[in-house]
């Protein structure tokens, strides 16, 4: 039996020769996504220093721990993803830290509040007692009142 004979691939196209498999495409970052990015690494931010915050961590050292861990994604991210949720970690946790030292230097330069002064406390019996005379000039003055009325309406 005679052996056939391998001829060459014949492409359908002109100029057509076979391809190196394709790279996955990666998808474009559009500056919307992001935005997107960094306010979601800002509000895990959030949530995560509120947790924290909960289980009894000082809000110091969870705003630099959190500016640091942002800090060092941003920095050394391996994807431009990764570097925008670090970069809304670092902005969110930093500017906390940064009104919380802002808020501690105001505290400390505030003078210090003035002692309250006391009043004399009255007696407990003098509660509802009225001046001397006071009743007697009511009493006069709901009686004129009363004749002023009384003329009033004979006329």
């Amino acid at each position: 039996m005679a052996k056939k004979k391998k001829g060459k691939k014949h492409h359908h196209f002109r100029n057509a020769a076979p391809r190196a498999p394709r790279a996955a495409k990666q998808e474009d970052e559009t500056p919307l996504k992001r935005l997107a990015y960094t306010a979601g690494g800002a509000a895990g931010t959030a949530l995560a220093g509120s947790f924290l915050a909960h289980e009894g961590w000082a809000p110091k050292t969870i705003a630099t721990a959190l500016a640091a861990v942002g800090g060092g994604l941003a920095w050394k991210g391996d994807s431009s993803t990764i570097r925008s949720v670090g970069a809304g970690v670092m902005s969110a946790a930093g500017s906390q830290l940064a009104l919380m030292v802002m808020d501690d230097r105001e505290k400390k330069a505030a003078p210090a509040p003035a002692p309250a002064v006391q009043v004399a406390k009255k007696p407990a019996n003098a509660g509802n007692a009225l001046p001397p005379g006071a009743l007697e000039s009511a009493l006069e003055r709901a009686q004129a009142r009363l004749a002023l009325s009384a003329r009033e309406a004979e006329v």
